[in-house]
C-alpha cells in the first residue's frame, strides 16, 4: 500500500505535497516527524533494544529502515531515512554522535566509531538559490561486511549518483574524508582518503599498495570472527 501512495505521489507533486504536510513537522526545513507518526508508525516497529533513548530517528513510513540481530544505535546518533532507505545488518555498531542519512546499506559486522557521518545524498550549487533550496541528489552508499570507520571520519556519496562502496574489511583512520570507493581488505586515511595499505595473503602482512602480489586477488582469506550466538 505504501509503495502505491508514494507512486501516485511522485506523478502528483499536490498530493505529495499535503503528504509531507501530514508527516512532517510545520518549522521550516524540520526534518523531524509529526509526534503521531512517531507514536504509530515508528515507536511500536523500531523502538526496541538495540536502539539508545538518547538516539533521533527521523523516520518516514515511505522508506525503509532495518536494524539487525545484535546491532547497537548508540546514544546522539541521527538515523534519517528520508531521502532513502537506511539498513542495518546484523552485529553492526554506530557509536555516540553517529548522522546516518540514506540510501545508506551497513552490512553485516561494519563499524562506525564515535561522530562518524555517512551522508546518501549530494547537495547542488546554485550562487542564486540558498542552500536549503539548492536540488538534492541520492547517492547511494555500501559498507560491505566488516568494514570499520575510525572517529570523526565523513563519508559523501557520489557526485555522479552513483553507488559508493567501502569494500569488505576495509579500515578508514580517523577524521578522513571519503568520497570515492575503497577497495577490500585495505587501509585508507586523509582528506581526501586515499589507501595507504593493502593486506597481501602470501605474506599475510600489511603492505603498500605497490607490493601486494598479483596472486592475492585469487585468494579468499579466512573467517576473521565468530557469530554471535543467541541468548
Amino acid at each position: 500500500m505504501l509503495k502505491r501512495i508514494k507512486a501516485f505521489a511522485e506523478k502528483s507533486p499536490h498530493l505529495k505535497k499535503s503528504l509531507l504536510k501530514l508527516i512532517f513537522r510545520k518549522k521550516p526545513y524540520e526534518a523531524r516527524v509529526r509526534w503521531y507518526i512517531w507514536l504509530l508508525l515508528i515507536f511500536p516497529k523500531y523502538w526496541k533494544r538495540g536502539i539508545s533513548w538518547k538516539s533521533r530517528l527521523d523516520l518516514v513510513p515511505f522508506n525503509h529502515f532495518r536494524l539487525g540481530r545484535f546491532s547497537r544505535i548508540e546514544a546522539n546518533v541521527l538515523i534519517n531515512n528520508g531521502m532513502g532507505d537506511v539498513i542495518l545488518e546484523d552485529e553492526v555498531h554506530t557509536g555516540v554522535g553517529c548522522v546516518i542519512i540514506g540510501p545508506v546499506h551497513l552490512h553485516k559486522h561494519v563499524g562506525l566509531s564515535q561522530y562518524v557521518r555517512i551522508l546518501g545524498m549530494h547537495h547542488g550549487i546554485d550562487p542564486v538559490l540558498p542552500h536549503h533550496f539548492t536540488p538534492v541528489k541520492k547517492a547511494p552508499v555500501i559498507l560491505e561486511e566488516d568494514a570499520f570507520i575510525g572517529t570523526g571520519t565523513v563519508i559523501m556519496g557520489k557526485k555522479n549518483g552513483q553507488p559508493l562502496v567501502l569494500g569488505k574489511y576495509c579500515r578508514v583512520g580517523a577524521n578522513s574524508v571519503v568520497m570515492d570507493d575503497i577497495p577490500p581488505y585495505s587501509v585508507a586515511v586523509g582528506n581526501p582518503a586515499r589507501v595507504v595499505r593493502v593486506w597481501d595473503f602470501v605474506e599475510n602482512q600489511w603492505v603498500k599498495p605497490s607490493e601486494v602480489a598479483k596472486v592475492t586477488s585469487t585468494i579468499e582469506p579466512p573467517t576473521l570472527y565468530k557469530p554471535m550466538q543467541e541468548d
